[in-house]
Formats: structure tokens, C-alpha cells, sequence
């Protein structure tokens, strides 16, 4: 295949710039005119947005009606993160070791449900948040201590942690090698890190192209595939220890997604300005959370044998290695 010649990036796992045309799509969440474009690396199969709208202009793209934002205690969409929540925290108890079950990091924690669903699980929870309006929410919900800042820039005395996760946080960042270098430097040895975050090689990916729910352009800047994503945590110095899926969940919304394609998926004028009070109308009521529950039970059921559009890594900071 003819490599793109208009590429401006190099993969994060691999450092090829050489790339084929993969996907080119409109942000589905936000609207507006604007189209993006993913490519795929020719070398190692990762994903990446190429080109990247400037780090300056990134903010508009994270409104705050869809971003890192409190629901209400009787909000379907609250029961539906909270349930979510709560299935990838009993899955994390199976990673607790001596300190047991230790202090968790969360990266990325938005509103703080990941961080409250450890916390009642036993864990000592702290959490990484550079929106301050969902950092406040974040305390408000578990009290514990919410660092405003990225993790590079963590004071030497925050770790280390038993547990640090990144739930659907890390096909964000600019620079996912770091990212993750940075959770190793902040691990215990023997620590565990969790990742929650979508697979580019899935059926669903496959199957619904640009409307796949998990693309969304632009905010999200890399997409794996299992063996890509091995690859990159291998180098950066993790063993992982074990790789499920969760199939099926977000494939009501990508059929919604696709019915919509051609056309703006929120009443906004542009991608710059805050989505109306349409989208949050979007998001459903009680028959929607029913669907929604129903498709994460049959995910854990379905999650060890069928590749799924998200994927959920357990990985390990081998003993042995400096904290």
C-alpha cells in the first residue's frame, strides 16, 4: 500500500511515519463542519490522528456537558457510569497484593466514579485531574487528594502506588510512551496498572467505520490494537499479565452514530462553541440503562472469547525493578 505523503506524525509504539488512509470523519459528539483524519501506521497497525488540531485549540473539543461532569444521584447516565464503575473495580480486586488492597491512582479521574467505586472497595484512592470544575467534583465525591496537573508533573512524594489506572484516558494523551513510563516510575514493584481504552482491530471497528462510537474525532488521538498496545507496555517496561474485551457495549450508540452520518449529531453551530442541551436529551432514560446493563453482563460473559471493542489490560512493574 502507498504510504500517505501528507503524514506530520510518527507512531508512538513502532516510530514509523509511514501510514495508510484509515479513517476521515466529523466529530460525532460536538458537530460542526469540521472533518479529521485517522491513519493507519504501516509498520505496527496503531492508529493515530494525523494530522492534530494544535494543542492550544484541543479545549473546545472537551465541553463541559460531555466531558468530566457530575450526573445526578438519579440520572440514567449516572447508573450507567456508576454500574460501569463498579464491574472495573471488582475486576481490579483480583490485582490487590500484601498492601492489601493498597493505594490507586486513577489518571484522568473526571468526576471521581472509578475513584469512589476503589475507595469502597477498600482501596486509599488519589487521582489526577487537569479540569478543575471535575477535580472539585472528584473530592467532593471520595475526599481524597486530586492532583490538578498532569502526571509527569506529580510531586516526588505522591507514590508509589499498588494499583494506577487509566480508564479510557490514555488514546488521549499526546504521548502515550511517556504516559505509561511515568506510571511505571510511580508503581511499587510488583504494582499493577490497569487500562481501560478502545480496540482499533475490533469487529465493531470494523463494522461501523467513521460511526464507530470509540473513534471519536478528534479527541481521540491513538487507537490500539491488542498487539500494538502489548508491544508499547512491553517496552516501556510492563509484563502484562492479562488482556479481556468488552464487546457489544457502545454498538447502540455507533448504529445511532451511523443513522446520523452526513449530518451533525448535536444542534451546535460549530465545533468551537458548547453543545446545547440536545445532547444531554441524547443520552436516554431508564429503557436505555436496562439495554445498557443488559449488554455489560453479556460483555462479562462474552468479554474472554470475543475481541471487543474495548479492551482491558492488567499489566505488572516486575519486581526487581527501582520505585
Amino acid at each position: 500500500m502507498t504510504p500517505l505523503p501528507d503524514t506530520t506524525l510518527s507512531c508512538c509504539v513502532c516510530g514509523a511515519t509511514e501510514a495508510a488512509p484509515w479513517r476521515v470523519g466529523r466529530d460525532l459528539l460536538l458537530g460542526g463542519d469540521a472533518t479529521f483524519r485517522a491513519v493507519r501506521c504501516l509498520r505496527c497497525g496503531t492508529r493515530r490522528l494525523d494530522p492534530r488540531p494544535p494543542a492550544d485549540d484541543m479545549a473546545r473539543y472537551y465541553a463541559p456537558a460531555t466531558y468530566a461532569r457530575a450526573e445526578g444521584a438519579d440520572s440514567e447516565v449516572g447508573k450507567r457510569l456508576d454500574a460501569y464503575s463498579a464491574r472495573l473495580a471488582d475486576k481490579v480486586r483480583s490485582v490487590s497484593n500484601a498492601r492489601n488492597p493498597g493505594r490507586a491512582l486513577d489518571v484522568g479521574c473526571g468526576d471521581g466514579r472509578f475513584l469512589a467505586a476503589l475507595r469502597a472497595r477498600g482501596w486509599e484512592v488519589a487521582g489526577t485531574e487537569t479540569d478543575p470544575v471535575a477535580a472539585e467534583l472528584a473530592r467532593g465525591r471520595t475526599g481524597a487528594t486530586i492532583y490538578e496537573d498532569t502526571l509527569d508533573a506529580l510531586p516526588g512524594d505522591a507514590g508509589p502506588f499498588d494499583l494506577v489506572s487509566l480508564v479510557h484516558v490514555l488514546e488521549h494523551v499526546p504521548d502515550p510512551r511517556a504516559t505509561l513510563a511515568d506510571c511505571l516510575r510511580l508503581l511499587h514493584p510488583g504494582g499493577k496498572l490497569l487500562l481501560a481504552l478502545p480496540n482499533a482491530a475490533s469487529a465493531e471497528a470494523a463494522l461501523f467505520g467513521s460511526a464507530w462510537y470509540h473513534l471519536d474525532l478528534p479527541r481521540h488521538l491513538w487507537g490500539f490494537t491488542p498487539r500494538s498496545l502489548t508491544r508499547l507496555l512491553e517496552e516501556t517496561g510492563f509484563r502484562v499479565r492479562d488482556v479481556a474485551y468488552t464487546p457489544f457495549l457502545f454498538a447502540p450508540q455507533s448504529a445511532i452514530n451511523a443513522a446520523r452520518r452526513g449530518r451533525a449529531a448535536t444542534a451546535v453551530s460549530g465545533a468551537g462553541e458548547e453543545p446545547t442541551t440536545g445532547l444531554a436529551r441524547r443520552e436516554g432514560g431508564a429503557a436505555k440503562t436496562r439495554v445498557f446493563l443488559g449488554l455489560l453482563r453479556l460483555s462479562d460473559r462474552l468479554g474472554r472469547a470475543v475481541p471487543g471493542e474495548i479492551m482491558e489490560v492488567i499489566a505488572t512493574k516486575p519486581e526487581g525493578t527501582a520505585a
